[in-house]
């Protein structure tokens, strides 16, 4: 039995009461765990509770791509590593990290990752994780290896486009409101449901891809993904901003975890109302959310939790508590 205790403070109430400009600063220092992206929602939710055009539109993009980059580079070089015995990619990180331009960010990006960009098929998937070198793949074949025994893996509750949004919406808007523990808190909202790589949507109908690997395997082809957007000097976001009525607004922007949503609620003299926040990890980790669900499977093994863990990429520390009670 798997029970989920989660220490992370709600601090937007804090902004009740402030001038909109500067909750706007301070969202970035109070959510600092992809702070760009939680400031371009945050914009884009008071621009729309102000009745106003999306802002930054070209200028949110590229922020938005080189934060995924930042994030992709930290889990590769930084937490799965560990996974598998071997030494944090330091070197690897800080060269990613001090990259001046989109180009240089996603060479270092893809150097993770060497030969990923040329899988164009599942077969070849297979094949590069069998016999490339790099931590990921260790990481990947890792946890192939520990599905043996386990049932196999049931069809995620994938939400997205449309279908997001409403869930968004009502979960922002239900009372009580308990962000770590939302409404549709079965879904999965991470690169499994963005799909955004073509394998994506062949990894859940393939046999070769088990409980534990399909959403690490996800995660590195999102990683792809993201490389190949910073390379695109057109590439754009769609608009992400929904106007409530009555001064209320709903803005989103991608993480490389998912979508988080901001809504903010202003008084006619632009102060803030109220101010909800949603990323993934409180749909991916709420307490009868999917991590739950899948851990139930895994026979209370502390190995495969961690990788079934790691493949739901938590925005936050996290250790595995083992107990005859839970």
């Amino acid at each position: 039995r798997i029970s989920i205790s989660q220490r992370r403070p709600s601090v937007t109430g804090l902004l009740s009461g402030m001038n909109l400009e500067e909750a706007l600063v301070r969202i970035p220092l109070l959510l600092p765990i992809c702070g760009k992206a939680q400031g371009i929602a945050a914009q884009r939710a008071a621009s729309a509770a102000r009745g106003e055009q999306e802002p930054y539109a070209a200028e949110h993009t590229q922020q938005l791509w080189r934060e995924q980059a930042l994030a992709a580079a930290w889990r590769l070089a930084i937490d799965w590593p560990g996974l598998v015995g071997r030494d944090r990619e330091i070197p690897l990180l800080k060269a990613a990290q001090q990259a001046v331009d989109p180009a240089s960010l996603a060479t270092e990006l893809l150097g993770f990752l060497p030969g990923l960009i040329n899988v164009e098929d599942s077969e070849a998937l297979i094949s590069w994780v069998e016999h490339s070198k790099c931590t990921a793949a260790a990481v990947i074949r890792e946890a192939r290896q520990l599905e043996f025994g386990v049932d196999a893996p049931h069809a995620p509750h994938l939400a997205s486009g449309e279908e997001l949004q409403g869930l968004a919406l009502a979960a922002m808007a239900h009372e009580p409101f308990d962000p770590l523990s939302p409404l549709g808190a079965g879904i999965e909202v991470g690169p499994l449901a963005m799909s955004r790589h073509p394998l994506v949507d062949r990894i859940c109908s393939s046999d070769t891809i088990g409980a534990l690997s399909r959403r690490l395997v996800a995660l590195l082809l999102d990683t792809m993904v993201i490389a190949g957007h910073l390379l695109d000097e057109q590439s754009t976001y769609p608009l992400s901003a929904w106007p409530l009525g009555g001064r209320v607004g709903m803005g989103r922007a991608n993480t490389a975890r998912g979508p988080v949503f901001h809504r903010v609620a202003l008084d006619e003299s632009d102060r803030v109302a109220e101010w909800r926040v949603i990323a993934p990890t409180d749909w991916h980790f709420a307490a009868d959310g999917p991590l739950v669900h899948e851990a139930g499977r895994l026979g209370g093994d502390p190995k495969r939790v961690a990788m079934l863990v790691a493949g739901f990429d938590p925005c936050a520390p996290w250790s595995i508590l083992e107990s005859d009670h839970a």
